[in-house]
């Protein structure tokens, strides 16, 4: 079906996705040991996006150490194929894996949707007479689905008198029927009757009674839907049959902790994927073209985001740790088990504050009482976790969260996702995509996974807001199968509803210049007009073999860098004579903060800096003499964000 209707930017929407480590509990491995299925506590919770995960590392845990580790390389919603196979048998009791959380994106818990309408249908089978033996090698067939959310595909034939397998027509599911079968006399609708009761049950998915020479099926989700009623025998065996409504099925719809708020997105530049076409002369002659042509490697092109700063958690993707966070906490309300929440506490944040983990999962979220993520088992446990009390208040901000961010140094770096949908706004399921068609013509959506901060950067110019400008290298630009049924945004449609966005209006006002201040070589510099911190944490694309998926590649940390440019009022030749100085300074730290009137603040501390540039400029107005001035700090001493900000991981 050709669509006549537009994707609008009205549609059109961002919002962020944490990745963290993912507790996966096993069920069961498959006879080659390579493909793990999930055990049900957790897929009856999440359903995994097809192929979402692929590229990401799975740890195997043998009874809680770490064993072996593998590369996914395809997953499904119930299961994960990965290499190299695992040579360890698996104990479901007390083994367990995890998936890393670099390009894993948190699930959501999964929804139900309206999918196929089948045809309810009665199916009479009238058999001419009630002898068996007029049957010889007869048969008749139909089709079935298994469940409400099932396929319509599977076959059902019933062959009639037969000492083997039937040779007829392919089934998926099939009974024979013979003489040493049946009690002597049994008449034909009673042989299949007793045959069907003595069948495994699990392959019959509709109701069956006889009557005489007839017998009635009732096909209760198939219908013609399935495979039409069909026998090899039209003269002695009639085959009719009633519809008598229809069955709407439930299925699974799919959706990815995504329901939160970036902030104060002044402009975004969502990840492209970029597809190198390659051509070649095979050389055959006969024209003056190309001969072939083909697609290379697919390439994730860089992210990025700019904030006016409302809160200062990014930090904590640049940085890579958060060593510590300060909070209030309530003790006595714990999640029940790794998967299930407290039934007083629904839709509340929790934190593991006995055994706090630098890399996260920070706080775990309640959705409707189950845990997102899953408790993360052999770090945290789910007893020891303890509800956050949610920071509130106007003029002053009460119960509220300290982060204490430093630096990563190890090739651990945090990442995130970003959800893009492009929506045409249906009354109804406004996020939710139609995969009933080939090319999905209502919601539109990529998640760009594994987006690493290579560089952030804050700006605090004269009379204006604080800005925090973010450039990113993701791992991948997934798009969704063209059947799976998703729904962005994880179903929240008023943004105003997001995680982390605010009513109260101090939440959401930005830090402002004014209120900043900075101290270098021990001193408040009071005539600074325009500040820039500028932090690099210089990632390099990788690429890998055996990942088995050409649009995977990994950011790699390396060298990190700072550097901070002013632009200041002379007041003295301090900085004119730092610029000579040949030693660092150390121990009198620069120390920038920025703060909000409720006591929100961001805070840094950098150690061990040098200036390398300073520009004195003598105004042709006769006004004030500014200096331009670089300060290149070797490292970070501390960072402190305090803030109503819930971070995930």
């Amino acid at each position: 079906m050709t669509e006549s209707s537009i994707f609008l930017g009205s549609g059109a929407s961002v919002t962020f996705v944490p990745e963290i480590d993912l507790y996966i509990k096993p069920n069961s491995l498959n006879g080659n040991k390579d493909t793990l299925t999930i055990h049900t506590d957790f897929t009856n919770n999440f359903s995994l996006v097809n192929n979402l995960y692929v590229g990401c590392i799975l740890e195997f845990y043998d009874n809680g150490s770490l064993t072996t580790t593998h590369r996914i390389i395809e997953n499904t919603a119930t299961t994960i194929k990965f290499q190299p196979a695992q040579t360890i048998s698996l104990n479901v009791t007390d083994d367990y894996y995890r998936i890393k959380g670099y390009g894993a994106p948190c699930p959501a818990e999964k929804t139900t949707g309206s999918g196929n309408t089948y045809v309810a249908q009665v199916i009479t089978v009238e058999f001419e007479s009630n002898t068996l033996s007029d049957y010889d090698d007869d048969d008749f067939s139909f089709g079935q689905v298994p469940t409400a959310d099932g396929t319509p595909s599977t076959s059902f034939v019933i062959g009639l008198n037969q000492t083997s397998t039937y040779g007829g027509a392919t089934a998926t599911v099939e009974v024979d029927i013979s003489d040493a079968d049946l009690d002597s006399g049994a008449d034909v609708v009673n042989a299949i009757i007793n045959a069907l009761d003595s069948h495994t049950q699990s392959t019959i998915h509709f109701t069956y009674s006889g009557s005489g020479n007839v017998l009635t099926i009732t096909n209760t989700y198939g219908g013609a839907v399935g495979q039409t009623p069909a026998t090899n025998d039209t003269t002695n065996i009639t085959i009719n049959t009633t519809t008598v409504g229809s069955t709407t099925a439930n299925v699974e719809v799919k959706r990815l902790n995504a329901d939160n708020w970036l902030g104060i997105v002044e402009s975004l530049t969502f990840p492209q994927l970029e597809v190198e076409t390659k051509r070649q002369n095979l050389f055959v002659g006969g024209t003056r073209n190309m001969t072939y042509q083909y697609k290379g490697i697919e390439t994730a092109g860089n992210g990025s985001l700019n904030f006016v700063a409302n809160h200062g958690a990014w930090l904590y993707y640049f940085f890579g740790k958060c060593s510590s966070i300060s909070a209030t906490l309530s003790a006595s309300t714990n999640p029940t088990s790794d998967f299930v929440g407290n039934t007083a506490s629904e839709n509340k944040y929790y934190l593991e504050n006995t055994t706090f983990t630098d890399t996260g999962p920070l706080f775990y979220r309640s959705i409707d009482n189950v845990m997102t993520p899953p408790v993360l088992r052999g770090q945290d446990a789910f007893g020891d976790l303890d509800q956050l009390t949610e920071p509130s208040g106007t003029s002053s901000i009460s119960n509220a969260i300290t982060y204490t961010f430093t630096e990563q140094d190890g090739d651990d770096m945090p990442s995130f996702a970003l959800e893009q949908v492009m929506s045409k706004l249906p009354s109804s399921n406004t996020y939710r995509t139609n995969n009933a068609n080939d090319n999905e013509d209502t919601n539109f959506v990529l998640i760009a996974t594994g987006n690493r901060v290579n560089t952030l950067t804050m700006t605090a110019n004269e009379n204006e807001e604080v800005k925090i400008n973010l450039e990113c290298i993701p791992k991948k630009i997934h798009n969704l199968e063209k059947t799976e049924l998703y729904e962005a945004r994880n179903g929240v449609t008023d943004e105003t509803s997001f995680k982390n966005y605010s009513s109260i209006d101090e939440f959401r006002q930005p830090f402002f210049f004014s209120s900043g201040s900075i101290s270098i070589f021990g001193e408040q510099f009071l005539r600074i007009t325009n500040l820039t911190l500028t932090m690099n944490n210089t990632l390099q694309p990788k690429r890998f073999v055996g990942i088995g998926n050409k649009g995977i590649q990994e950011a790699i940390p390396s060298q990190r860098e700072y550097e901070i440019s002013l632009t200041a009022l002379v007041t003295d030749d301090r900085l004119f004579n730092e610029l000579k100085n040949e030693n660092l300074t150390s121990g009198t730290l620069i120390d920038l903060i920025f703060d909000k009137s409720n006591g929100e603040q961001i805070r840094l501390k950098f150690d061990d800096y040098m200036v390398t540039t300073n520009t004195w400029t003598i105004p042709e107005d006769k006004g004030a003499i500014t200096v331009e001035a670089t300060i290149v700090p070797l490292s970070l001493n501390s960072c402190t964000v305090t803030t109503h900000w819930i971070l995930q991981g």
